[in-house]
């Protein structure tokens, strides 16, 4: 089995990383600048897709309230957005790709490291709903269903995580660094999930300020 079929190991897996699903998101990102529609037209599903991003903005909003109750009085404020208003559909549905890819990857890369099984159960349980998103908008979008056609999505370290969302955070207003330890403990659990919940809240408050696209 080849090395573009299988998930690689150290170096080579952390390379793979820096040259392959790291830099995806930013990319995509940095295509939202332009205006121009996408070479794959969404206006053929135009139908679906509104009914998708009703569908993943009724998950996104619906992943925020669960964390928030999960965590109780540990929860972290909600952070000040900004730029999350976009001026074309073809923008909004390529950020939705960015966001939504970031996202599998965030859970991805937080699941080896949670020390609680049952909140590694309920964070996959997320993940895989994002994976879902991802897969769809990446259809939508006229690309693989997986970034570069993988057979295995590939973590995101926090790092990663903040370069491709954070652009989109004005202030934590209050909150927790974005970040985590890649010690596994019952206080860094904590740690994971606010940072889950921060991504949440971005994605959720995306497609609140954005559904006039898809109502």
């Amino acid at each position: 089995m080849s090395n573009e079929t299988r998930p690689t190991q150290g170096s080579n897996r952390r390379a793979f990383l820096a040259s392959g699903l790291a830099a995806a998101p930013l990319a995509i990102l940095a295509s939202t600048q332009s205006a121009e529609a996408s070479p794959f037209s969404i206006i053929q599903y135009l139908p679906e897709a509104k009914s998708v991003f009703r569908s993943i903005r009724a998950h996104e909003n619906a992943h925020v309230a669960f964390l928030v109750t999960a965590l109780g009085r540990y929860a972290r404020p909600k952070p000040v957005f900004q730029n999350l208003s976009q001026s074309t559909y073809y923008q909004f549905v390529a950020v939705s790709q960015a966001l939504e890819n970031t996202g599998v990857g965030a859970y991805l890369g937080a699941a080896p490291i949670i020390y609680d099984a049952d909140y590694l159960a309920a964070a996959g349980s997320i993940m895989t709903v994002e994976a879902r998103h991802a897969g769809a908008v990446n259809f939508f979008e006229g690309d693989p269903v997986t970034i570069k056609n993988q057979n295995f999505d590939m973590p995101l370290t926090p790092e990663q995580v903040v370069a491709a969302a954070g652009p989109f955070v004005k202030s934590l207003n209050g909150g927790a660094a974005l970040t985590y330890s890649q010690t596994s403990s019952e206080q860094n659990d904590i740690a994971i999930l606010n940072f889950a919940l921060a991504l949440e809240y971005l994605e959720a408050e995306f497609y609140n300020v954005n559904a006039h696209f898809y109502a």
